[in-house]
């Protein structure tokens, strides 16, 4: 299977322990490995047990790749049948049910299937939505394959708790006759060599009723809590632990902003962006416009700095033509085999001396305030001249009129508006935050912008 990811021994052990914790595995139980690679889990199975005399469990391990099968069976496993068999196949749900599924199932993004995989799998799977990842649909192929009273311990990464794409799942785990009984979010670099921000999630079919149950939440700090997860919604705030009580308004600031957008690609910065001491002394000014990276936005504590991006689009957004250049097109003829290998123009069709992304200029020069795209804590500047093209590492958002700008820039400097960013914002590495402009969009806003922007509908 693609996407195998080898797991740590050790971890592969706390994994079987979590899975046994409650109640031993007789014989007569059945432990199924989806994924099983090298069989580190069934291998963890069978020292577990030896170690607490218990019985083993009769297991079977599913791999598609040969050379892991030959690997697993070769481990002289005396538990487990190692099967030449795709997980994800109709035809899995013909065996029977198991007492346990085990297993570090596999990450691969959808650009990693074939289309006739990505149809395949959105025909026969609720979690194969958007740009889905394989893992989800594990996860649902092994819910359905699990007994009554049965458990399910996966280690996966820990995006699935607050990504849009993984909201099928969500609502999946949480439905009726699935209890997630634990998620313990474990080391971020679990896996050597790897940063995958790794969660092992311990979930339980049962007759009782589910609702209200609530999840032991382990979070990387040390710090543990209980919480009631909310369905198919981002998890994020009540894995979190954050209180947000009282900030709902019923406006976002999606609402009351004409755009919330990361800022330009060029495709070629190191041709596009220099400082301005050292622009050619022939290039006319009208090309220049002051730019910031988020690296500059943080030392200069500000996004005014004496960096510019060479720009040879017009205030309107427009592209002039070849002929319009002037000292523009005489500039960048020293760089056109440089500018023409790029995708933008191989496969975009675009002129070979435009940018990657064409600005949308009428926004980008405005009063707005401007963001790292990831952050360890978030922040936000003002730009108030309006004259700033920020690289692609910085995201801006343009406030609508009626907003009052430093109003807005205060509130999203304050201790409030950060705890939702923290709750609700994908990690990076380090303990860093991604603020994306689908998650800030959902920031709820004051009370009187709520009001008038409801005055307005």
């Amino acid at each position: 299977m693609k996407g195998h990811v080898p797991t740590p021994d050790e971890l592969a052990e706390q994994i079987v322990r979590r899975s046994f914790r409650d109640e031993p595995p007789t014989s007569a139980d059945r432990v199924l490995y989806p994924g099983a690679g090298t069989g580190p889990f069934a291998a963890a199975v069978e020292r577990v047990c030896d170690a607490e005399e218990w019985e083993l469990p009769d297991g079977l391990g599913i791999e598609t790749n040969p050379e892991y099968l030959t690997e697993a069976r070769d481990r002289g496993l005396t538990h487990v049948k190692f099967e030449a068999s795709d997980f994800l196949a109709e035809e899995m749900l013909n065996v029977e049910r198991f007492e346990y599924v085990i297993g570090n199932p596999p990450y691969v993004p959808i650009e990693g299937l074939s289309e006739a995989e990505r149809q395949r799998y959105k025909a026969a799977f609720d979690t194969a939505i958007g740009r889905f990842d394989l893992y989800l649909l594990f996860f649902e192929r092994s819910l359905e394959l699990l007994a009554e009273d049965g458990r399910l311990s996966f280690v996966t990464p820990e995006k699935f708790e607050y990504v849009d794409t993984a909201a099928p799942l969500r609502r999946l785990l949480t439905s009726d006759g699935i209890h997630i009984e634990e998620i313990d979010h474990i080391d971020e670099d679990a896996f050597t060599g790897l940063v995958t921000f790794p969660c092992i999630t311990t979930a339980r079919r049962t007759s009782e009723d589910t609702d209200r149950r609530e999840t032991t939440v382990k979070l990387r700090d040390g710090s543990t809590h209980t919480t009631t997860l909310p369905g198919g919604d981002s998890w994020a705030s009540s894995i979190r632990n954050a209180d947000l009580e009282g900030m709902e308004t019923g406006v976002t600031l999606g609402d009351v902003t004409d755009r919330i957008s990361p800022g330009m690609a060029s495709g070629a910065d190191s041709v596009f962006v220099m400082d301005r001491d050292d622009v050619p002394a022939g290039l006319d000014s009208k090309w220049l416009r002051p730019t910031v990276s988020g690296k500059q936005l943080r030392d200069f504590d500000s996004p005014y700095t004496d960096t510019v991006f060479v720009c040879p689009y017009r205030d309107d957004g427009t592209l002039p033509s070849e002929d319009e250049l002037g000292t523009f097109g005489e500039w960048s003829e020293q760089h056109r085999e440089r500018l023409e290998d790029r995708s933008c123009v191989e496969k975009g069709n675009k002129a070979w001396y435009a940018w990657h992304e064409t600005p949308p200029m009428q926004d980008l020069l405005q009063p707005k305030i401007v963001f790292k795209d990831i952050a360890k804590e978030p922040r936000f500047w003002p730009e108030e001249r309006g004259d700033v093209v920020p690289k692609h590492s910085v995201y801006y958002l343009v406030p609508q009129d009626d907003v009052p700008f430093d109003e807005l820039l205060g509130y999203l400097n304050s201790p409030e508006a950060r705890m939702w960013m923290e709750a609700h914002c994908q990690r990076a590495h380090n303990g860093f935050y991604r603020l994306q402009s689908r998650v800030l969009e959902d920031l709820p806003v004051p009370k009187e912008w709520a009001e008038t922007f409801q005055a307005t509908l």
